[in-house]
């Protein structure tokens, strides 16, 4: 006689009065549908009575369609290895690895014993539900909100490229790919220029190139916004920027510039490769979105590690004694009128607020691959750092950035249930079969790559490995910038140097340049102009140490004194108007002064400022030809 058995799901038993188990069958059904079939074993059958424990119920039992039984740990992962990859990699442990399989049957024996404990726990851990999570309405936001910090950082380059890098400014671009073409060429190398400088503008550098490369970022980056064509947008716009980072160095080699093409790269495999993706659902893979959380894990835990080794130059670790946020709100590279308030805080406070920096960052990413509740502490703690950090200084996008990062850890059970029903109410267009296969077949090589460089870069910021031991595999991708390191302010600057540049027609009377946002001893407000990344006055603060370091300013200033003294437009452009912009000068004068805020009361609206006269500069530069 056929056996119609076999055609029949597997059936779960389960002890219905346990609540604690009431919430995980929830959570396994969600996951295995109806290939599973799932009852109480109050009214099993007695041999999966017997199997189960007898009156005492102690273990799960799942009844196979062939009449044999299966209990415990090794029911659980059976009966949902065919839906859930950790499961199939889970069973396959059970199954091969020796004492796996005991050291399981005593974890979920021990669980079984403490059913109550562990259903608080569950409670504490994961809140109200146990289902799986699911990330279609981050899935949606997040290409968004990230498109929108990409338009951001496009627009606000755009505004200054000609000064920076335009054919009248201070690196002119095209001459350094010109010096960088003869130099291959030299050494019998031409087509190595590409490898090394990944750049759009090998097509072309001019400065009307500059504008058009720069305005096909920006569309790129508002068709993420839009959700038009998501993963070619999201290609195009990374490819864009990192044509200047490969090509501009001085002026975009900042960590959120990398941070920025590393997070540009992996949305390309985030996003659905479709036309459109209209108000609705946009579940990334899940491999795509485990990259995203890798890359936010490793910008807070290494900031945090990087800090743990900074020593200055005299062996002193201010993160360590305590004393790092007496100098920070100073002595960071552009403050606002908060930081003034935010460095009046008692020295208390200043302490209490770097055990809480620490905790947060040494300790809140490991949340970020735990249940829902510690993954949402970590999204709070880490949403609260930036929102802080904004608040007290000025870093143009690198807040906006991360939080947009944060986003992609809120599954669909933690937003508020407006969003909910909001988003619920849209369609999302159904991704273009054969592109999407193509992605989903590529994805485990380049997570793999991309893990394995990340990884061997984290170990470098632990120090378990030599630089000389990775160098060689971190070199073959380095020059696209989108697998890398971050450690924000792992050494606190103790004092502030400004640089002051003073232009003369007779070397007597002299005037100051004035910028727009570079630090000025009588400034009288400090403004916030978000999400705005001012290059050249960032520039000057890092400027301002090295010569204050080693007693000479960065070479890049001579090309700037070059391009004032020949009243260069695009320029002068970065600059405000009037003062030494107003003259034809013969003469400079590079003076280096200390800052620091001034008490409250005082006459100087922010700062108190000492000369520092042994280093100032002064002399004539032949005009450029």
């Amino acid at each position: 006689m056929e056996n119609t058995d076999q055609g029949r799901p597997p059936i779960l038993y389960w002890d219905g009065d346990c609540g604690f188990c009431r919430r995980w069958v929830d959570r396994w059904r969600t996951t295995t549908g109806d290939a599973v079939e799932y009852r109480t074993l109050q009214g099993a059958p007695p041999d999966v009575l017997a199997a189960a424990g007898g009156e005492k119920l102690e273990r799960i039992v799942l009844a196979r369609p062939d009449g044999t039984l299966a209990t415990g740990a090794a029911a659980a992962l059976i009966s949902l290895a065919p839906h859930d990859t950790e499961a199939r990699w889970l069973l396959a442990a059970y199954r091969r690895v020796p004492f796996f399989g005991p050291v399981a049957e005593a974890c979920y024996r021990w669980v079984a014993e403490h059913r109550g404990l562990c259903a608080a726990l569950t409670t504490l851990f994961w809140g109200r539900t146990t289902e799986k999570p699911a990330y279609e309405i981050s899935g949606w936001l997040f290409p968004r909100f990230l498109g929108a910090v990409i338009l951001s950082a496009f627009l606000s380059l755009w505004v200054q490229i000609d000064g920076l890098a335009g054919s009248r400014g201070i690196l002119p671009v095209a001459a350094q790919m010109d010096a960088i073409t003869a130099h291959f060429a030299a050494g019998s190398q031409p087509l190595q220029r590409f490898a090394q400088f990944p750049s759009l503008l090998w097509i072309g550098a001019g400065d009307g190139m500059l504008h058009v490369w720069l305005a096909v970022g920006a569309l790129a980056a508002l068709s993420l916004i839009l959700g038009f064509w998501p993963a070619v947008a999201a290609f195009v716009a990374w490819a864009c920027y990192l044509s200047f980072a490969a090509t501009v160095p001085v002026f975009l080699n900042f960590q959120w510039d990398a941070l920025l093409l590393e997070a540009g790269f992996l949305l390309i495999f985030f996003v659905p490769w479709a036309r459109t993706t209209r108000s609705g659902v946009a579940a990334p893979p899940r491999l795509a979105r485990l990259l995203v959380w890798w890359l936010l894990f490793r910008l807070i835990f290494e900031s945090g590690v990087v800090k743990l080794y900074g020593y200055d130059a005299t062996g002193r670790n201010t993160w360590l004694d305590g004393t790092a946020l007496d100098f920070h709100y100073f002595t960071q590279p552009i403050p606002v009128w908060l930081s003034w308030w935010f460095a009046q805080l008692p020295s208390w406070f200043h302490r209490l607020s770097l055990w809480i920096l620490f905790f947060i960052e040494l300790v809140l990413p490991f949340f970020i691959f735990g249940p829902r509740r510690l993954r949402m502490t970590a999204f709070w703690g880490f949403s609260l750092l930036m929102l802080l950090i904004m608040a007290s200084g000025h870093y143009g996008f690198f807040n906006l950035l991360t939080l947009a990062l944060c986003v992609a850890l809120i599954d669909d059970a933690s937003w508020p249930r407006s969003v909910r029903r909001w988003m619920a109410a849209g369609q999302a267009a159904a991704p273009a079969a054969r592109p999407e296969r193509v992605k989903r077949a590529i994805l485990p090589w380049i997570a793999a790559l991309l893990v394995l460089l990340t990884t061997a870069q984290l170990l470098l910021v632990l120090r378990c490995v030599s630089p000389a031991a990775v160098r060689p595999l971190l070199e073959l991708f380095a020059s696209f910038r989108s697998a890398n390191s971050y450690g924000l302010f792992s050494v606190m600057t103790t004092e502030r140097p400004e640089i002051t540049i003073e232009a003369s027609t007779d070397g007597i009377a002299w005037e100051s340049y004035r910028f727009r946002w570079k630090m000025e001893q009588d400034d009288t407000s400090l403004p916030f102009f978000l999400p705005h990344m001012p290059r050249l006055d960032w520039q000057m603060w890092f400027a301002a140490l090295e010569y204050r370091s080693s007693g000479q300013p960065p070479a890049w200033i001579m090309p700037l004194l070059g391009r004032l003294q020949e009243n260069s437009p695009t320029v002068l452009g970065l600059l405000e108007n009037g003062g030494a912009a107003a003259i034809s000068p013969a003469f400079f004068r590079l003076r280096l002064d200390s800052y620091n805020f001034a008490v409250p009361g005082a006459e100087a609206p922010y700062w108190r400022v000492t000369p520092l006269p042994q280093y100032t500069i002064e002399g004539s530069l032949q005009a450029e030809p």
